[in-house]
């Protein structure tokens, strides 16, 4: 079973990209919404399934097959929308990231 989900990445805000932002990556502004959209499914799916709380965890209620689906759902939008956040990051600031780019082959 996947754990539960993370109240802190719950509370992750939405990419909210500039207008300079965009100028200079205008890809954030699809990825902005794609967090937004993640960033909703994870809600709804954690409210649909209220049996992933770890309340309900620590009484020893086994989750159904759905909600243990959802729960590794929502880790891996979660995940998703990390990574969204490391592209912004290194695109908006690569001068921050130089040492860490891989080599170009």
């Amino acid at each position: 079973m996947a754990p539960p989900t993370s109240r802190a990445a719950d509370n992750e805000p939405l990419l909210r990209p500039t207008p300079n932002d965009l100028a200079l990556a205008p890809e954030l502004g699809v990825l902005a919404a794609l967090d937004a959209t993640a960033a909703t499914a994870a809600y709804q799916l954690t409210a649909e399934h209220p049996d992933l709380d770890l309340d309900a965890l620590a009484r020893g209620d086994t989750p159904c097959v759905e909600a243990r689906k959802a729960s590794a759902l929502v880790l891996r939008i979660h995940g998703l929308r990390a990574v969204i956040r490391q592209y912004r990051e290194l695109v908006l600031h690569p001068e921050r990231h130089r040492d860490q780019l891989p080599l170009p082959f």
